[in-house]
């Protein structure tokens, strides 16, 4: 339906999307999953088709997530656990803003910035518990050498 509604918007099929607009895109793609599937921002929405109960075990609690029921609430569910699912589908929304709508390269742009700064902040990460783990070996090699 999305493609379609391009092509009555636009008249004609797009033929090409310059290079720097279509690396846009791919941030903008990559913040929205990272937003639907990973964000505390948007867990409302992701229990809005979870079955959520608090358990006790001992002394500590915890939440139980589970598919809501059958059908399409447990299809939207499995849906938005996915990056790779949602990830297809932000695509498709960007591009399709992208090039239906006369504001949309800046919505694009906005969302490309917010997910340049995420990817940063996971690679950022990553490099940080990598150091965080070769710290944590050097020290157990030392122990281990004075044994």
């Amino acid at each position: 339906g999305a493609v379609w509604g391009v092509y009555q918007v636009r008249g004609s099929w797009p033929t090409s999307v310059p290079v720097f607009d279509a690396v846009l895109m791919a941030f903008a793609s990559f913040r929205i999953t990272r937003l639907l599937v990973y964000d505390k921002i948007a867990r409302w929405f992701r229990e809005l088709f979870a079955d959520t109960q608090e358990v006790e075990e001992g002394s500590a609690y915890y939440i139980e997530v589970r598919p809501l029921g059958a059908g399409l609430r447990h299809t939207i569910y499995d849906l938005l656990q996915c990056p790779w699912c949602i990830g297809i589908w932000g695509g498709l929304v960007v591009v399709f803003v992208y090039l239906v709508f006369p504001w949309g390269w800046l919505v694009v742009f906005f969302l490309a910035l917010a997910g340049m700064g995420s990817l940063l902040q996971v690679v950022a990460n990553a490099l940080g518990w990598h150091a965080e783990n070769l710290k944590l070996d050097a020290k157990e090699k030392d122990r281990d050498l004075r044994l």
